[in-house]
């Protein structure tokens, strides 16, 4: 089979589900990013580069989310067509704990298997929360229930097995 041109050129009309933009990736560009239920992506778009990851949309077919301050600018909205291109994303979405939260789980290994075994989204919106805190007090709490709420994961999935 010959090498497949990256990056994946696509134009699909722009539809809104819920509060989200997205447009229709073809299932013939879903199989040569990878196929799988979800792929990680770099979508370019209108001048703009982001990360999305391409869903599925039933019958091998995707769905990847376009960002409305990128086609609004463009007087572009739900039902016009837009052009992108898709290529895989092959760097980590993984985030390292914060100092205090490694230090916190080095002191508890339940929370550290959690943290281990957690998917990687999970580890990022803990990260993002935790760096959202306004004061050190705030932060502290947080902490403190992450390493809870993490060492009661690693148990639950320690009695399954």
């Amino acid at each position: 089979m010959p090498p497949v041109p990256i990056p994946l050129a696509c134009t699909a009309p722009i539809r809104r589900i819920g509060v989200l933009y997205t447009v229709a990736v073809p299932a013939t560009v879903v199989r040569k990013l990878g196929g799988g239920p979800r792929v990680p992506v770099v979508v370019r778009c209108l001048g703009e580069t982001y990360l999305s990851t391409v869903m599925p949309a039933g019958g091998g077919r995707g769905r990847v989310h376009v960002r409305a301050d990128t086609f609004r600018p463009a007087g572009l909205g739900p039902g016009d067509e837009i052009a992108f291109t898709l290529e895989p994303d092959r760097s980590s979405r993984d985030v390292a704990p914060p100092s205090d939260l490694q230090r916190a789980l080095q002191f508890r290994p339940a929370a550290a298997a959690g943290w281990a075994a957690a998917p990687v989204s999970y580890r990022r919106a803990m990260v993002g929360y935790l760096d959202a805190a306004r004061t050190p007090d705030t932060r502290a709490t947080r902490i403190e229930v992450f390493t809870e709420r993490l060492g009661e994961r690693a148990s639950r999935a320690a009695r399954k097995r």
